[in-house]
């Protein structure tokens, strides 16, 4: 080990101040000059919030690091845009961005691309991970001079004696250098490099979810039978699940001193049960349960008591011959619009989207918890024509549409007691979605109108990824295989979650790629099929629309990410992994040809 690595180990640095390139303390973001004494240190006070409530500063002090997730800021003159690496075909060690795992010596995928929303001549260039980061390691990143001539700064920083006042980032900057060296990367070809920790980002939903036994406690109060239900319904039912409640004044979690939830008293989750025409006379005890997920901004009512049925929800219940229950998932349900448009006026209660979502993990896991207790199935909601008990016990499954796919992503990585699960255009790293996604132009209005600097929101928004980690999937992506079989689907050209976001989650949880497929994804192994049971994989649907610009600006809409659900070829994909009509393999619905608009059938 250097001298000068001791010496920046030995110090801590103060993270109010300059930066390590003199242009202020997020310049560029995050870095280990933002660690002090081992913990995440920020001078938040500089950050406008547009409104004010101030960020919980005192959670940041529980890291040690920054986000499995994280993507890195920085503002560079002359950067070339052509030499950036994008996300279809990563060349990990390669390139004028790159991304290197310190503490392993890897070079990871990565992409970089300049903020399309900052007309200046200097906008944020922005670098995001294409896999999940190490908790525990050293990443370093990048800009090679192929990207951007070195600014003098840093020929200053890495000179033998630092200019006055810089000393600190002097020292950080050539340790980061002379780590580079040791990895093989060159550094006559960096024009600038700088180093960050991670640290693990799912503690608070591990925590939570200790959390997640259900009282037993519910009821069922709103019954509506055939005829008065939706078609293909054979009785539906709404009520109230009684759960641990985590949240301070329904927005934040209770967190004490060290992180650790803890309840505040108990609270009313929303309960749903559909019940299809096709199970009716079903012998007792042979109809499976699936646990259903619905989409952002949505509830269980709006999939399953639609006439039209325009999601495909109602008759893929009735021809796989299943039970649905469902809750909600608090933080980005239709009750939760107005607190999300209250987040793009005031930053500072950012968090409290997350940690609603944490509530909705602990409400959905409470739910599958008493279904498979069996106390759920003793209400005569379930009894069949006859007054037989429909519910197989013991067996649960999960399929879940687009926040569905995305939070059921966290649900099957946090321990979900189901035997199979189905994610349905799902993907991570909600800092990145939030701003590709057709659904983001609303609360853009509001957030441009309260912080007007480009600059300012991409600092906001890559520190924001730290508070979503826990309702993540990229921040538990290694647990996502370790329990129940999984299938990621993706919709090529999807415009609510980027493919780049679901790849990425795919990477990192280490999915094969079922064939045949449309396009081939950098890091995946392909898988042949049908499979034997218990196969995990990632596959893809095309609805033949066209693609989104490759920028960080709302997609326009194409209905790409809903096409799919309704087609027969995805019901018999369903069906087939979840194991209602087959053994639970992988299957190929659409022969030898990928699932497409134009080789499906509604």
């Amino acid at each position: 080990m250097s001298v000068m690595l001791l010496l920046v180990i030995g110090c801590a640095p103060d993270p109010v101040g300059d930066g390590l390139l003199g242009e202020g303390w997020a310049n560029p973001f995050p870095s280990q000059h933002h660690v002090v004494n081992g913990r995440v240190s920020l001078n938040l006070d500089e950050l406008p919030l547009g409104g004010p409530t101030p960020l919980p500063v005192e959670r940041l002090g529980t890291r040690s690091g920054f986000s499995p997730a994280q993507t890195a800021v920085v503002r560079l003159d002359g950067v070339n845009a052509a030499a950036l690496p994008g996300w279809h075909s990563p060349t990990p060690g390669e390139g004028g961005v790159q991304l290197w795992d310190l503490s392993s010596g890897e070079a990871l995928p990565v992409m970089a691309e300049l903020d399309k929303n900052d007309p200046s001549d200097r906008p944020g260039l922005l670098i995001r991970p294409l896999t999940t980061l190490t908790p525990g390691h050293q990443i370093a990143v990048v800009v090679t001079t192929d990207a951007a001539p070195r600014p003098a700064v840093v020929d200053a920083l890495l000179g033998k004696r630092a200019p006055e006042g810089s000393e600190e980032a002097a020292a950080l900057t050539q340790a980061t250098f002379e780590r580079l060296l040791a990895v093989g990367v060159n550094p006559d070809t960096v024009a600038v490099a700088w180093d960050f920790p991670v640290s693990a980002g799912d503690t608070i939903l591990h925590d939570a979810l200790a959390w997640a036994t259900p009282t037993g406690d519910f009821s069922l109060d709103r019954v509506r039978e055939a005829g008065d239900a939706p078609p293909r319904t054979y009785r539906a039912a709404e009520g109230e699940l009684i759960v641990p409640d985590l949240l301070v004044d329904d927005l934040w979690l209770n967190l004490d001193d060290v992180g650790g939830v803890s309840p505040t008293g108990e609270v009313g989750a929303h309960l749903y049960v559909h019940i299809p025409e096709s199970v009716r006379d079903a012998p007792a005890g042979t109809v499976p349960v699936m646990i259903f997920g619905h989409g952002i901004f949505s509830e269980p009512s709006a999939y399953l008591d639609d006439e039209n049925d325009d999601n495909g929800v109602i008759r893929l219940a009735d021809e796989l011959g299943v039970i649905l229950i469902a809750t909600r998932w608090r933080g980005l349900t239709t009750p939760d619009i107005a607190g999300a448009l209250a987040v793009a006026n005031d930053f500072g209660r950012l968090p409290s989207l997350p940690d609603r979502l944490i509530q909705g993990q602990v409400n959905t896991r409470a739910l599958a918890e008493l279904a498979l207790d069996g106390a759920l199935y003793e209400h005569p909601v379930f009894e069949g024509e006859s007054g037989q008990s429909l519910p197989q016990r013991g067996r649960l499954v999960y399929y879940g549409i687009s926040l569905g796919g995305i939070e059921g992503a966290v649900f099957v990585s946090g321990g979900a007691p189901v035997d199979a699960a189905v994610l349905h255009v799902g993907g991570g790293t909600w800092s990145t979605m939030l701003e590709r996604s057709s659904n983001w132009p609303i609360f853009e209005g509001l957030l441009v109108e309260v912080v007007e600097d480009p600059w300012d929101r991409q600092v906001l928004f890559a520190l924001s990824q730290m508070w979503w980690d826990p309702a993540d999937p990229m921040a538990s992506a290694g647990l996502l295989t370790a329990g129940p079989p999984v299938l990621l689907q993706e919709s090529l050209g999807d415009e609510q979650v980027p493919n780049l976001t679901t790849r990425a989650l795919a990477r990192a949880a280490g999915l094969q790629q079922q064939q045949p497929s449309v396009e081939t994804v950098w890091g995946l192994d392909p898988i042949l099929v049908p499979t034997r049971p218990g196969h995990s994989a990632y596959m893809q649907y095309d609805p033949e629309r066209p693609l989104p610009p490759d920028t960080n600006q709302p997609a326009p809409v194409t209905d790409a990410h809903t096409i799919p659900r309704v087609w027969a070829s995805h019901r018999e994909t369903v069906a087939a992994f979840v194991a209602l009509y087959t053994e639970g393999s992988l299957v190929s619905a659409c022969g030898e040809e990928p699932c497409s608009a134009s080789n499906s059938s509604e």
